[in-house]
Order: C-alpha cells, then sequence, then structure tokens
C-alpha cells in the first residue's frame, strides 16, 4: 500500500520494513496506490522494474503515474494562467510555485504502462485475505481512493483522515469546467468517513488511531473557526487571497507564506458556498466582498 518518496532515507525505512518480515523488494507482487502524490507513489516504478509488480490504482489516477510529467506541466500551466494570477500572487512568488510543479513532473519517473492495473471506486479488492471496499474520498486530492473492510471496521485512510487536517489541492479543472472547490469537497468526505462504521484507522502518515468521528470533529471546527477569521479579515477590508494570506499567515516568513494559500482559497470557497461572501473579477484577480 503506497510506497513513499524516492530518497535514500525513504528507500531505507521501506527495506527494513520488508526485512521485518524476511522480505525484500524482489519479493513484492503489487503495490496498490491511494494517491498518485509524490510521497505515495514515486518509488512504484523502482519497486516495478526490481519485482515485477503490478502497480494499482484507480482509473482516476492512471494518468499521473504513467506520465507524471505531462500531469505536473499541465497543473502548473493552469496555476501560472489562471489560478495564482486570480489568487493575486505576484509574479516572483508565482514562478517559484510554477518551478515547483514542473520539477516534480520532471523528477518523478514514471511506471511503464504494462505494469500499471487499474480499480475503479466501488469494486472489492482483495488484500490479507479479505475483501476491502474502494471507496472515493477527494478533497485532498481528486483522485484519492480509501479502503475499507466492513468485517473488522478497519479503514486505511491515505490522506483523509490524518492527525492534522490535509491540505485541500487545487487541481486543474477539465476543460470548458469551473475549478473545484476542494475544501467544501473534503468536507463533504469527512461527512462520508464519519458514517462509516470503523475500529481502526491506518492513515498514510503516522500511526494507526481510534475514535475517527473524535479525530472529524476536531478537525471540522478548526475548519470552521479559521473559515470565520477569514471572514472577519475580508469585512477589514482585505480583499484578495494575496491580502488575506500575507495576515492569516503572517508568522510564516514572507516567501514561504504561499505554502497556506491552498487552505485559505478553501476557507473563502466555503464563504462563498454558504453565501456570506461573493467574489468579483477586477483585473483579472478575485476580490472578496461580504454579503449584506
Amino acid at each position: 500500500m503506497d510506497c513513499g518518496v524516492e530518497t535514500a532515507a525513504s528507500w531505507d525505512v521501506l527495506l527494513a520494513g520488508l526485512a521485518q518480515h524476511n522480505l525484500t523488494p524482489a519479493d513484492i507482487r503489487r503495490i496498490i496506490i491511494t494517491h498518485p502524490h509524490v510521497d505515495h507513489s514515486v518509488q512504484a516504478a523502482k519497486l516495478a522494474a526490481l519485482s515485477g509488480c503490478q502497480v494499482w490504482v484507480a482509473d482516476l489516477g492512471y494518468e499521473w503515474l504513467i506520465n507524471p510529467q505531462k500531469m505536473f506541466s499541465l497543473r502548473a500551466e493552469y496555476y501560472r494562467d489562471h489560478f495564482l494570477v486570480e489568487a493575486g500572487i505576484p509574479e516572483e512568488m508565482a514562478q517559484v510555485i510554477q518551478a515547483y510543479f514542473a520539477q516534480v513532473g520532471t523528477d518523478t519517473t514514471p511506471v511503464p504502462p504494462e505494469s500499471v492495473q487499474t480499480f475503479r471506486v466501488g469494486d472489492w479488492l482483495e488484500m490479507g485475505g479479505v475483501k476491502w471496499q474502494v471507496l472515493h474520498m477527494p478533497g485532498h486530492a481528486s483522485h484519492q481512493t480509501c479502503f475499507y473492510q466492513p468485517e473488522s471496521r478497519h479503514f486505511l485512510s491515505a490522506d483523509m483522515l490524518l492527525p492534522k487536517t490535509p491540505t485541500p489541492i487545487v487541481e486543474r479543472p477539465s476543460p470548458s469546467h469551473p475549478r473545484q472547490p476542494s475544501l467544501p469537497i473534503f468536507m463533504d468526505s469527512l461527512d462520508r468517513c464519519e458514517a462509516l462504521d470503523m475500529d481502526w484507522v491506518y492513515p498514510g502518515h503516522g500511526e494507526p488511531f481510534q475514535n475517527h468521528r473524535q479525530l472529524i470533529q476536531k478537525q471540522r471546527d478548526r475548519i470552521h473557526k479559521r473559515k470565520g477569521e477569514t471572514l472577519a479579515l475580508v469585512q477589514q477590508g482585505h480583499h484578495t487571497a494575496y491580502e488575506l494570506m500575507n495576515v492569516m499567515y503572517a508568522h510564516y516568513p514572507p516567501a514561504f507564506r504561499f505554502a497556506g494559500l491552498w487552505m485559505l482559497i478553501g476557507y473563502l470557497d466555503l464563504l462563498q458556498a454558504e453565501g456570506k461572501v461573493r467574489v468579483e473579477i477586477v483585473d483579472g484577480v478575485w476580490q472578496y466582498y461580504v454579503n449584506k
């Protein structure tokens, strides 16, 4: 299940974990990717080459595995031409963000198509001798899948349920379609997770945990708190995402404040969905105003 970033440290940890079970990479027969973000999937190509294993991923994420350079380039282009401009991000900062995505694509080794097996949302996959239901849990990533085992009440949560709320990534929309609001979509996925009967949750980062509803409520409370703070700043006259980012994340050095941009856009998307703010486009930049 997932295979980590392509670094020497990550590889050493993987080798050590396999060795605890008297296994090596050559013994791997199948890797299941929850979502093709670099911290979950980048070692898949190396493992497939060493072992001849099949890399399984939802059809939603297939292109990201076999052609990461193309997909990251498309995201960088969307950010350059639309998202970062509309958020009011200055050119110098925008170039840093674009360069990051372009570099990730260049550094990510594609998995050969012949090594990839796709599954679909709603399928049941056999893992560990039992069947797990494939659940689509978008928000952090539009192509994220989680796996639920109803008899044991175990949940493989990927980045859906983590001790700290995952970043709702702004995705490149399909041609002729509007941008999908990632944080509201994440909140819908939280609701669906809350409704599941779980005993143990196995997250993509960190230790297994219980009491998933307690974690969900804690995250929901924090999101609503930060959303309220965003609304107050708009009321005070901060009208662009860039202005809001510099106030809400003033505790970061200026060069690193963009790390909060995705979450901030999520708060604004929630406020729009609730009818509390509206957005107007002025000189190509989103301007947010409180609805009376």
